[in-house]
């Protein structure tokens, strides 16, 4: 295991690298050739293959650039400009999925940001990515993992509560929720928890709490009691 840079509380950021020895649970400084990035914290840091992919950040300015680790050679490569790029972020969230880049969200000069972008490290560059259905709020500070073919996004500064997943490889039922979404078509006839699927779909961490309140309403209805005589 790999880590990159951070704020250690008592020298403040850096952009050193450390190495985890998770067969003996050792620790070590590694001595790194090439330039590095600025010392930063916020950034991201995923590995894809034998290179780590360090992206964003923050000390005194956010940035957007990408530099790349070789893990092999503990070198930093030279790597070429990219356009376009992604706003200049840090606290996002990072993951990889058939050998790309993934970035969502995190905080920025301007305020929180919910955009996906995906880079490619064979042709070094980025790709704003616009997913369908009802996206996560702008936040930072929120926790993401890869399971199967799905990105779990959950939390965050602003959406504590909120739970999204980014699928992609949809199932046709999803396929279909997400046609009736877009083309507006009539939801009265579909089952209940199609319905409040669909809703689901559609509303921010405020809209769920109160269906989630409106479910708890009508759970607590009193019942009609029979008198016994």
């Amino acid at each position: 295991m790999f880590i990159h840079g951070g704020n250690t509380k008592l020298t403040g950021e850096t952009n050193d690298i450390y190495k985890l020895d998770t067969s003996r649970m050792v620790w070590s400084v590694i001595n790194t050739r090439g330039t590095p990035p600025p010392e930063s914290s916020g950034h991201s840091a995923s590995i894809i293959g034998t290179k780590m992919f360090v992206f964003g950040g923050w000390w005194f300015r956010y940035y957007n650039n990408i530099r790349v680790f070789d893990t092999e050679t503990n070198y930093w490569v030279t790597t070429p400009s990219a356009q376009p790029l992604p706003e200049g972020r840090g606290h996002h969230s990072a993951f990889t999925y058939n050998g790309e880049l993934y970035i969502f969200g995190g905080s920025c000069e301007e305020g929180d940001l919910n955009d996906v972008w995906k880079f490619s490290p064979e042709t070094f560059s980025w790709k704003k990515v616009e997913p369908k259905g009802k996206g996560p709020s702008p936040t930072y500070n929120m926790c993401c993992c890869m399971v199967g073919d799905r990105a779990i996004l959950f939390g965050g500064y602003n959406t504590s509560d909120d739970l999204s997943v980014l699928d992609f490889s949809p199932s046709l039922k999803t396929l279909c929720k997400l046609a009736v979404i877009q083309y507006g078509l009539e939801k009265s006839g579909l089952p209940h928890n199609i319905r409040w699927e669909l809703a689901a779909m559609t509303s921010n961490s405020n809209g769920k709490n109160n269906m989630k309140k409106q479910k708890q309403k009508q759970n607590s209805k009193p019942k009609t009691k029979t008198n016994k005589h």
